[in-house]
């Protein structure tokens, strides 16, 4: 039996390794993932602090005040950050970059005060609508709230002009900041909702002001870049806009339903279990951030960047299976019950972090009504598998419905990317698409 040419080219793409890990590529990828990973402890040490200093009540405010503000902003995007993002990698001078930034600055504004109007008319009906006491938390917060749509911007942006070292300088400030000020909170004993929610707000505003002030902009020809950035998102990134909300609408549905089915003590260890997990696809993540604008000029994704994300994928796997009973004995023995969780969403991690390469390609190619379907098709998957499966097995359902959801995102992302290089055989038969190693 003939060996497939993919697994021929195995050991000569094996031995490249050692030259690609001095890559820019892989430098930007390990600095914006160990950002990542640095976060999560620091935003366990956080939470402790927090629900400590609040208590039940309080932190059950804070936590739908984040409710609130988090799933509502979903909708105030409308497209406009995919579109940025893929404009900006395709320019072809920094000047059509700058022009394209400050004509996104000027929707992104407008975005910014339709989201703080709708948060101050929706301060005056959310204690009727939910038997609430925090309409006035609303409206004080409703002006500062302008610049919050302006994360989907700035990340948008930095990840279209490839420089990702920004990008983890941002998300790493910010949780040293929120780490620092909650410190001092505490020392002079103004920890508090309304303090905590403040120091919110200030750390939002301070670092999305200076990556603002940081990124170059022009608003030459500014009417000219409006009508290119919104005739692009009306066959782009709407599409991607509605596929987001069909996904991110069902998102954290299993904890939900592991709350309502079970008990808040099975979704304690599902939640530490996908803790544990998390950063398995958080490299896939980075890398793939690091090679979109390298992609938009790409007419495939390179062989190389297949097996260096495989080569992560399996060795974490293998990881949780020798070693994941024993952190879990060691740092949680209250938590053994996580132990069984733990190899299923490790597969959960796998999934995600495999397709990832594709889905950011297809981004960069500009397959919007392509990602669009995957989101809703995925949506559908995990919403069948988390009504079937949780009521059965509680939190290892769950984990289950995790699986399959990512396995159908996989299957699905591999799938129109075979579209898509089909595509381009047919549109040039007597030119194939390089195979960039």
């Amino acid at each position: 039996m003939a060996i497939p040419n993919i697994f021929r080219q195995f050991p000569n793409n094996l031995a490249k390794l050692p030259s690609i890990t001095r890559s820019k590529t892989v430098r930007q990828t390990a600095i914006l993932y160990l950002s990542k990973v640095i976060s999560l402890p620091l935003g366990v040490i956080t939470s402790v602090i927090v629900t400590r200093a609040l208590g039940p009540e309080n932190y059950g405010i804070l936590a739908f005040y984040g409710t609130v503000t988090g799933f509502s902003l979903l909708f105030f995007r409308f497209g406009f950050a995919s579109t940025t993002q893929l404009l900006v990698a395709q320019a072809q001078s920094e000047q059509e970059e700058q022009k394209l930034i400050g004509a996104s600055i000027v929707i992104f504004a407008l975005i910014g005060l339709s989201y703080s109007l709708f948060i101050l008319g929706f301060s005056f009906i959310i204690d009727s609508l939910f038997s609430t006491n925090v309409g006035y938390i609303f409206r004080w917060v409703a002006f500062p709230l302008i610049l919050e749509p302006f994360a989907f911007m700035i990340g948008s942006v930095v990840q279209g002009t490839n420089r990702i070292g920004l990008l983890s300088g941002y998300y790493f400030i910010s949780t040293i900041l929120y780490v620092v000020g909650l410190l001092i909170l505490l020392v002079f004993s103004k920890l508090n909702l309304i303090s905590l929610i403040a120091l919110g707000l200030s750390i939002a505003i301070a670092t999305r002001l200076f990556i603002l002030a940081i990124l170059k902009y022009s608003y030459a020809n500014l009417r000219l870049h409006l009508e290119k950035l919104w005739s692009k998102n009306k066959t782009y990134g709407i599409h991607l806009y509605f596929g987001q909300i069909a996904d991110q609408s069902t998102y954290k549905l299993d904890g939900l339903f592991i709350s309502y089915l079970v008990n808040t003590t099975q979704l304690g260890f599902y939640g530490l279990a996908n803790t544990m997990t998390s950063p398995i696809a958080m490299l896939s993540q980075s890398l793939s951030a690091s090679l979109f604008k390298d992609f938009t000029h790409q007419d495939r994704i390179p062989r190389r960047v297949i097996y260096f994300n495989f080569l992560w994928l399996v060795s974490c796997i293998i990881g949780v299976m020798l070693m994941g009973k024993s952190v879990v004995v060691i740092l949680f023995p209250d938590y053994l019950p996580v132990v069984r969780l733990l190899i299923p969403l490790a597969f959960a991690g796998f999934f995600q972090g495999a397709y990832q390469p594709y889905n950011t390609f297809l981004e960069a190619v500009g397959k919007g009504k392509w990602l669009r379907d995957i989101s809703i098709i995925v949506s559908i998957v995990n919403v069948g598998g988390n009504v079937v499966l949780v009521p059965v097995w509680g939190a290892m359902g769950a984990a289950m419905a995790s699986v399959l959801g990512k396995l159908a995102e996989f299957v699905c992302n591999i799938f129109y990317y075979r579209q898509y290089i089909d595509e381009q055989q047919s549109l040039h038969p007597h030119n194939r698409p390089s195979s960039p190693r």
